[in-house]
C-alpha cells in the first residue's frame, strides 16, 4: 500500500514540475516576442539606423501620432529632413471620413488634409501640382469656388461644396457629361474613394457644369489635377506636371 502511495506522489510531483517548466517557457517566449515587437517600433529617442540628426528627431517627437506616422515615411525612417510645408500638411485633419462627419464639424476646425491613402513624400511634386492647378484655374475663369490646394481645404469650403452635391440635380444631358468625366478621369471619379473629398469634388463639378458650362474634359482635368489621395502615382508626378508646364510655355511663346 505504501509503495502505491509513493508511486502516486511521485507522479504528482513530476506532473507539477512539467506544468511549471511548460508555462515558464511560454511566458519567456511571450516576453521575447514583446521585446522583439518593441525593437521593431520606430525609436523616438535615439537616431534610427543610418543616423538621424537631433533636428529631425525634435520635429518627429513634437508631432501627433498621425503626423508621426506620415513623417516617419517621408523622412525614410528619420534619416533625412522633410520640407516644412509637408510637415504642416501632416498636421491637418486627415482621414477617409464620410460627408456627414464633415457637415457636423465646426467650420473653424483645422483644415482638411489629403494623404488619406498614402504619404506625400515629394515636396517638389506637390509644388508642381499646385502650379499646374493654379494655371488651370486661371485659364478657366479664375473661380474662387475651386480649392487652391487639394492638400489643405478649409472645412467651411468643404461643407459648402458637399451641400452643393446634395442640392444640385443634373439634367439628363448634364448627367451624361458628368458620367463621361468619370470615365475620363484618372481615378474613375472625383476621388480615388468615396470619402468626403469625393463629394466635395462632385459638388464642385455639378456647380461648374450647371452654372459655368464646363464640359467633361475640364471636369476630368480638374479632378485629376486636384488629386490628394497620397498614392505614389499621384504624389510623384514630376513628369506629368513638368510636361504640362512645357506645353503651356510653348503655347505662350509667340
Amino acid at each position: 500500500m505504501d509503495s502505491k502511495n509513493n508511486i502516486f506522489i511521485a507522479v504528482l510531483v513530476l506532473a507539477a514540475v512539467f506544468v511549471i517548466v511548460y508555462f515558464g517557457n511560454v511566458q519567456s517566449a511571450d516576453r521575447q516576442g514583446s521585446m522583439q515587437g518593441m525593437m521593431q517600433m520606430p525609436n523616438m529617442q535615439h537616431p534610427a539606423s543610418g543616423g538621424a540628426s537631433e533636428e529631425i528627431l525634435a520635429v518627429y517627437n513634437s508631432l501627433s501620432p498621425q503626423a508621426k506616422s506620415l513623417y516617419f515615411q517621408q523622412s525614410d525612417q528619420l534619416t533625412k529632413p522633410v520640407d516644412p510645408r509637408v510637415v504642416e500638411l501632416d498636421q491637418l485633419t486627415i482621414g477617409c471620413f464620410g460627408p456627414a462627419k464633415i457637415m457636423q464639424m465646426d467650420p473653424a476646425s483645422p483644415n482638411m488634409g489629403g494623404q488619406c491613402c498614402g504619404a506625400l513624400k515629394s515636396a517638389e511634386s506637390y509644388r508642381l501640382q499646385l502650379e499646374a492647378l493654379d494655371r488651370f484655374i486661371r485659364e478657366n475663369g479664375n473661380l474662387d469656388i475651386i480649392p487652391r490646394d487639394p492638400y489643405d481645404v478649409p472645412v467651411e469650403q468643404a461643407q459648402k461644396l458637399i451641400a452643393l452635391d446634395n442640392q444640385i440635380v443634373l439634367s439628363p444631358a448634364q448627367q451624361q457629361l458628368y458620367d463621361a468625366a468619370i470615365k475620363m478621369s484618372h481615378h474613375g471619379g472625383p476621388c480615388c474613394c468615396k470619402c468626403w473629398k469625393w463629394y466635395v469634388m462632385s459638388g464642385l463639378a455639378k456647380k461648374l457644369i450647371v452654372d459655368y458650362g464646363w464640359d467633361e474634359h475640364k471636369i476630368a482635368e480638374l479632378w485629376d489635377t486636384s488629386s490628394s489621395c497620397g498614392h505614389d502615382e499621384d504624389t510623384d508626378m514630376h513628369q506629368h506636371y513638368a510636361t504640362q508646364a512645357k506645353e503651356h510655355a510653348s503655347h505662350d511663346t509667340p
